[in-house]
């Protein structure tokens, strides 16, 4: 027989509350074992999605530090100077932020140039505009030496620190800047609403390995991924510093993939005398134009060619190791019905987060693979597990979700 204090301790109530504030601050093998202490009471009917939905940002806003409101800032090292960015724009982020990246190269490079051009664009359109400066000066230096990492960081950071309109977060950049936009902008395409890479292409393979070499492909985990961000392209034709054959190369293939996969909402300007400069009318031009976007969320067709171990979530998905450069391709192909296709790797940790406005939660959903197999059929519960994974991943309005399906 089972000792009185032990089984009351069975039945007591489990502290979801206190779990949910412990699990914003604990590590990785800690929010595991929270995931398990919440064991039965994990299910949550519908009605208690929107109050745990407000306490769960409140929880992600407040766990995590904040930016300087203006002038300059050091996220990792103030006296050795270490993460620079600067703060500008107005309208205390109502209008979006704004994320403005530099050129450069090796051994140059600083913030203050792309914030004195962008700034003052975003804040015509009552943006924040943070200008972070490269942690190392290479001629790759936007996504090397955890200068990619020191970006995201940043713009969760900025969330935190105005009441930004979280699906209207916008990456620029001229020159490196571009380069920097076009790569980093892609392998995290879920957080923006549009994409402003000037006078900088897609790093891209060529036939002698050089970079002014005839283009034969572009490097993975960048073009596959766009499928569903606004994405404004400027080259000049007689570009001394980045040649224009990558962006040419660029411009054909995503010609391609719209036709074989919809999407791609992008605007390709190529002219010809510029030089290295800015594009006809300036960078407010361009910036206009991806302007007009808000953020998809939703997408019912989601492209994710994924490249870096740390990024497990890709809109609605979720991989828990994804593998470098498989393409995936997940769809809703009519309501209620999923069709996963990860090319041929293991559906083994691979999930799908829904809510109501991608599936109706309250009927059957069926997943099918790439060969029309039927890998799961069934209704998708609430669950509270869910909800904590997907808000404190990112601080992010418009990525939380309630209901997964677990594949294998």
């Amino acid at each position: 027989m089972v000792p009185a204090i032990f089984l009351a301790l069975l039945l007591a109530p489990v502290d979801l509350d206190g779990l949910a504030a412990e699990y914003f601050k604990a590590d990785a093998e800690r929010q595991a074992a929270i995931l398990r202490e919440i064991g039965d009471a994990d299910r949550i009917c519908a009605a208690d999605v929107a109050g745990w939905r407000e306490k769960l940002l409140k929880l992600a806003r407040k766990n995590g530090p904040k930016l300087k409101k203006s002038g300059t800032g050091y996220w990792y090292d103030k006296k050795e100077k270490r993460g620079k960015y600067m703060v500008g724009g107005s309208g205390g982020g109502k209008g979006g932020l704004v994320i403005a990246l530099h050129g450069g190269g090796k051994g140059a490079g600083n913030a203050g140039s792309a914030h004195s051009t962008f700034a003052p664009i975003a804040g015509k359109h009552r943006c924040i505009c943070i200008s972070p400066e490269v942690l190392e000066k290479t001629e790759h230096g936007w996504t090397t030496s955890g200068t990619e990492e020191f970006l995201l960081e940043l713009i969760e950071a900025a969330k935190r620190t105005w009441k930004i309109p979280h699906d209207r977060v916008y990456m620029v950049g001229h020159s490196m800047g571009g380069y920097g936009s076009w790569t980093v902008g892609a392998h995290h395409a879920d957080l923006f609403a549009g994409l402003g890479p000037y006078a900088g292409g897609p790093t891209p393979y060529t036939v002698d390995g050089k970079p002014y070499g005839e283009v034969t492909g572009l490097r993975e985990g960048v073009v596959p991924n766009l499928r569903n961000v606004a994405l404004h392209i400027y080259q000049s034709l007689d570009d001394k510093n980045v040649p224009p054959a990558p962006n040419i190369f660029a411009s054909k293939l995503l010609i391609e993939m719209k036709r074989e996969h919809g999407g791609y909402n992008y605007k390709y300007v190529e002219v010809d005398g510029r030089g290295h400069g800015a594009p006809p009318g300036g960078h407010k031009v361009g910036f206009k134009w991806l302007y007009q976007f808000e953020r998809e969320t939703r997408p019912k067709y989601v492209l994710w060619e994924p490249v870096l171990s740390y990024k497990r979530m890709f809109y609605w998905l979720w991989w828990e190791r994804p593998v470098a450069n498989a393409v995936v391709i997940v769809r809703i192909t009519k309501p209620n019905e999923i069709t996963v296709d990860l090319g041929g790797q293991s559906l083994d940790g691979f999930k799908l987060l829904l809510d109501d406005e991608l599936v109706d939660l309250s009927k059957e959903v069926v997943v099918k693979d790439d060969g029309g197999e039927v890998v799961f059929k069934g209704k998708v519960p609430y669950t509270l597990s869910t909800m904590l994974m997907t808000a404190a991943e990112k601080y992010d309005t418009g990525m939380l979700f309630p209901a997964r399906i677990d594949l294998k």
